[in-house]
């Protein structure tokens, strides 16, 4: 079976499938392998929902989590993630579940970076629970305000996120999910 894929679409297919790969291992790692490093019985055998998973394949894949190696580089991503400091709460639904799920609830009303970012840190009773995330959404707030009276004026790039949060990382682009450049979301028209 093939499938065809337009010349534009092979590399975002690609990326899909390659970080879909990337987080089945995650998956199996955290869930079938790190809990039960000290019970061998258990890793012997791949998980019971993944019966296509060859004993062969998942011992090799046992031993490659159980490395020093793979410990090392665990520890790592640990460190870098701990280091976040505003974590959003959308789980798999991401920012176009979000900016679908605003539109259905507030039609006609347009939704800019700012206001998805501050409903992306809130817990399902409209609260956000991390003080530090709490006061970038109050400065957005007074932004916003601020932009609405005048006072302050957004120009591209430098919008109500970028002036609360601080500039953006070259090629990425905080509150509208993966995928999206600052090229693409600045320079093209916005339906």
């Amino acid at each position: 079976m093939a499938f065809v894929v337009g010349q534009g679409g092979k590399k975002s297919v690609v990326a899909s499938a390659a970080k879909k790969w990337k987080d089945f291992k995650s998956t199996l790692s955290r869930h079938y392998i790190l809990p039960y490093t000290n019970d061998k019985e258990k890793l012997s055998q791949p998980p019971e929902i993944y019966k296509f998973i060859e004993k062969a394949q998942w011992d090799a894949f046992v031993a490659s989590r159980l490395s020093k190696d793979f410990e090392s580089v665990h520890s790592q991503h640990a460190q870098i993630r701990e280091k976040l400091e505003y974590n959003h709460r959308l789980s798999r639904k991401g920012y176009a579940g979000l900016e679908d799920q605003l539109e259905e609830t507030m039609p006609g009303v347009e939704t800019d970076r700012s206001t998805l970012w501050k409903r992306a840190r809130q817990d399902k009773h409209g609260n956000i629970p991390d003080p530090k995330v709490a006061e970038k959404a109050k400065l957005i707030d007074e932004l916003q305000k601020q932009v609405s009276e005048g006072k302050v004026r957004v120009d591209g790039s430098k919008d109500v996120l970028t002036m609360a949060l601080g500039p953006e990382h070259p090629g990425r682009l905080r509150g509208v999910g993966a995928g999206i450049s600052p090229r693409q979301y600045f320079n093209l028209p916005k339906p």
